[in-house]
């Protein structure tokens, strides 16, 4: 880092750094802000959870114990006019229930009536209990209850079957008793020649002052019914807010806290929400859980609500934030100086620099001159390797073309011979017989003649190209000699096809045994690489004149190139068919000749799957000074 050493870029750098340390404090303060909110709120969760299991616990072992002492009231009342295993009502079972309802008043502080009600819903017998007092009402002071819900709700077929209606207040001659008594009836069917419904009334007050020392410092209970209204309220003026003032809608959660109601109507088990700065848990729970599955729906259920206190979590949090403010601003002051020390070491370290820059600028420069000297040296050893390569090449296919060159010679010899023969043997006795053997000695002459020109250019081209003449020819003879020796393997590899375009007026003067070696080594990489044995495809040759040179197109559909090797096909010894014992020299040939010997190009295009293109340009006229007259 290369610094001005003045003032005011000092304060700018020290401008950035600062900034960039306060953006992370601030990123790490807001992280650690979110980690110990997530631990309060999964604390206060627990804690409200437990309350909420604690309550339910005791609202729902309390209920059980109501629903088994009523059916035990209900089975001593049969117990007791049970005759001959038969209910019958003599003619005091009046007084007989009256002192069974009395006797059953007195074992329980809930209990707050015992009632006989006829099935019309006119009372026959009460029972009242207040502070241990028992007694009884007299039939002017009975009343008619047939328009109630838990008349109306109660079991109409006799048996152990208990119904439990939902809660609410004591209500005697359309007057609601002071203090107010929570209340819920459990109604028993009673059958007999006097049948009915036996009602015991439960006073819950003292069970909810109960459930109401269950709230701690952090969290409040309080319970809803199904309605929105508060059976119990940390803030006492709300409960039972709609039945006392049915006009002021502020009582009732569903017009207060939506939101929540919103949520607590949407699940059936514990459900958590945090809103306005404060976490509220709900869980529904059936003031009957023993109803069967099918009537759940429609049994009276009340909502336990645990929330925390808002005050409590508020004074939390700013506590929380005032923490992390007080350490991000002290690791702030800290860091800052820390940076303003290093800052100012940089800057004396650049005073030092300074010094040597003259001495670093001309060791720079001494540098440069060494590394373009170097690469020069570099480049002139590559270009050294490249000699040697292509010099050890042409000595082993000069090699190989000398000792191919001396049987291949008297292979023709004997040939000629063969010829001088046959023709005596014709003029004597023509026979068909002859004239084939004597075509097929011309065809394999004149295959013989081009492979020694082959092995000549070859021993010309590698050895010394200069001493090879240039020569006047038909650039159609030499494709369709090559196309015609190459007959044979199309015959034998059937599924591939051969097309070619070639006008018979393209005359060149160049190397003809080098073009014919370039279309075999084109045809022979096709046969290896482009098709498998069994394979189908086309082989396409095109060639034309554009201007003074020759446009050679050679084009086949097979499997085409990998991207791996397409960059140096045209390197010496790179094949893909190593264990087929191919030596990798085709392409290169093929790419020696057209630049270094034709002095022209080759342009490749080949695609996986789809074929390979090869498109030779070569002028049409090569040395002219070595034309043969």
């Amino acid at each position: 880092m290369i610094f001005n050493g003045s003032f005011l870029q000092k304060k700018s750098l020290l401008f950035v750094f600062l900034s960039s340390i306060m953006i992370f404090i601030l990123l790490l303060s807001w992280g650690a802000y979110r980690f110990f909110l997530d631990n309060k709120i999964s604390q206060l969760a627990w804690n409200e959870s437990e309350v909420l299991s604690r309550s339910t616990n005791v609202f729902s072992r309390e209920m059980g114990h109501i629903k088994r002492v009523t059916l035990l009231l209900s089975n001593s009342v049969n117990a007791r006019l049970t005759l001959e295993d038969k209910i019958v009502f003599p003619a005091d079972w009046e007084d007989q229930v009256v002192d069974e309802f009395s006797q059953f008043a007195r074992t329980s502080d809930l209990i707050s009536q015992v009632r006989w009600i006829m099935p019309n819903g006119r009372e026959r017998i009460r029972i009242n209990a207040q502070a241990g007092v028992i007694t009884r009402v007299t039939n002017d002071q009975l009343q008619n209850k047939a328009d109630r819900n838990y008349i109306k709700n109660a079991p109409r077929s006799a048996g152990n079957v208990v119904y439990v209606s939902s809660l609410d207040l004591n209500i005697e001659n359309k007057e609601i008793v002071r203090p107010f008594q929570p209340t819920v009836r459990v109604v028993v069917k009673v059958t007999g020649d006097q049948s009915g419904f036996l009602v015991v009334n439960y006073d819950l007050s003292k069970l909810f002052e109960l459930i109401r020392t269950f709230s701690t410092e952090e969290v409040s209970l309080e319970i809803v019914d199904t309605n929105g209204q508060w059976v119990l309220a940390a803030d006492s003026r709300l409960e039972w807010g709609e039945l006392l003032h049915s006009n002021d809608t502020r009582l009732n959660i569903k017009t207060q806290l939506p939101i929540i109601w919103q949520s607590m109507n949407a699940t059936d088990g514990l459900e958590r929400v945090l809103n306005n700065g404060r976490l509220w848990s709900f869980l529904k729970q059936n003031i009957d859980d023993d109803v069967i599955e099918v009537q759940r729906e429609q049994a009276s259920s009340l909502y336990f609500v645990a929330r925390s206190h808002f005050e409590t979590f508020s004074k939390w949090r700013v506590r929380l934030l005032l923490v992390i403010i007080g350490i991000a601003v002290f690791s702030f002051i800290v860091i800052a100086w820390l940076v303003w020390r290093q800052i100012t070491a940089q800057f004396e370290t650049y005073r030092l620099l300074t010094l040597l820059q003259e001495e670093k600028a001309q060791a720079e420069h001494a540098n440069r001159k060494l590394n373009l000297t170097n690469k020069r040296l570099v480049d002139l050893q590559d270009e050294l390797v490249e000699t040697s390569k292509l010099s050890s090449l042409g000595l082993m296919v000069a090699g190989l073309a000398h000792e191919m060159h001396t049987p291949l010679g008297g292979v023709r010899m004997a040939m000629s011979s063969c010829k001088v023969w046959l023709d005596k043997e014709i003029g004597r006795s023509p026979s068909d017989g002859l004239d084939k053997m004597n075509d097929s000695l011309l065809i394999a002459d004149k295959n013989l003649t081009r492979a020694l020109n082959i092995v000549s250019s070859f021993k010309r081209i590698v050895s010394d190209r200069t001493a090879q003449d240039a020569q006047s020819f038909f650039f159609h003879n030499v494709l369709n000699d090559i196309v015609f020796t190459y007959k044979s393997t199309f015959k034998n590899r059937a599924g591939i096809s051969l097309v070619t375009e070639c006008p018979n007026d393209i005359e060149m003067i160049g190397y003809p045994g080098a073009m014919s070696q370039i279309i075999q080594n084109l045809f022979d990489n096709a046969f290896e690489y482009a098709f498998q044995r069994s394979a189908k495809g086309q082989i396409s040759i095109t060639a034309s004149k554009e201007k003074e040179s020759l446009i050679f197109s050679f084009e086949d559909s097979g499997n085409g190139i990998s991207p791996d090797v397409l960059d140096s096909v045209f390197e010496p010894f790179i094949t893909t068919g190593r264990k087929n014992h191919h030596t990798g020299l085709g392409l290169h040939l093929v790419n020696q000749w057209v630049y270094q010997l034709m002095k022209g190009r080759i342009d490749m295009t080949s695609e996986v799957g789809v074929g390979t293109k090869f498109i030779l340009t070569i002028p049409l006229k090569q040395n002219l000074e070595h034309v043969e007259t």
